[in-house]
């Protein structure tokens, strides 16, 4: 019975050296452009996620916030999500990204959280460019798609999507890749769909862009 209390005892320490070890750390303390969570009891799939999201840099030249989801709907996780930082920081219409590839966009503020309209809510309308041409990303059919570019724009599949920087969102904000290119029933425009990396199901963290915290 001592041997085997003795044995917890060792691995409790060990964990605990393992969480309190820099980066892992670092996202837990209090910081004026990361937001804590509120309890440390965290499950061995939200530490490898931790850990993975803090080793990533964020390449964008603007103040940033790393924070959490702290709601999900588990049947409609594609339309929007929650994050802790609210009010207090004044984040609405500001970018969300993981790993500098875009998640969406903050709709509402409220007093401790903000609601973050997904890229893959059937509501977004985000002005792209790819290459030297401008469109429009809206998801449907269960696929991000890019509109209004001209049938005779040189676009090739595997080139790479950004923000536009038309509208409320910063330019050059990463997005995807061309994965395929059709031409609309009158051979107007081309239909793009967006080689999409990102699985918003497993997000835990993402990082809020912003001018100025």
């Amino acid at each position: 019975m001592k041997k085997f209390l003795k044995n917890n005892y060792l691995f409790l320490i060990l964990f605990l050296l393992l969480l309190l070890k820099d980066p892992v750390y670092k996202l837990f303390t209090i910081k004026d452009n990361v937001y804590t969570p509120a309890r440390c009891t965290i499950t061995e799939n939200e530490y490898n996620k931790l850990l993975e999201f803090s080793q990533i840099n964020v390449i964008y030249e603007s103040d940033y916030l790393n924070t959490y989801i702290i709601y999900k709907d588990i049947y409609n996780y594609l339309n929007e999500i929650t994050i802790r930082g609210g009010k207090d920081l004044d984040l609405k219409d500001n970018p969300v990204i993981y790993d500098n590839t875009l998640v969406g966009v903050i709709s509402k503020v409220n007093k401790n959280s903000s609601n973050v309209r997904l890229l893959t809510n059937k509501e977004s309308k985000i002005s792209v460019k790819i290459n030297d041409e401008v469109g429009l990303l809206e998801y449907e059919d269960g696929k991000l798609i890019i509109r209004n570019i001209p049938s005779s724009s040189n676009l090739k599949v595997g080139d790479d999507i950004y923000t536009s920087g038309i509208g409320k969102i910063k330019e050059n904000i990463y997005i995807g890749t061309i994965k395929n290119i059709t031409l609309d029933s009158k051979n107007i425009e081309q239909i793009i769909e967006v080689d999409y990396k990102l699985k918003i199901k497993d997000l835990l963290y993402v990082t809020v862009i912003k001018e100025s915290l």
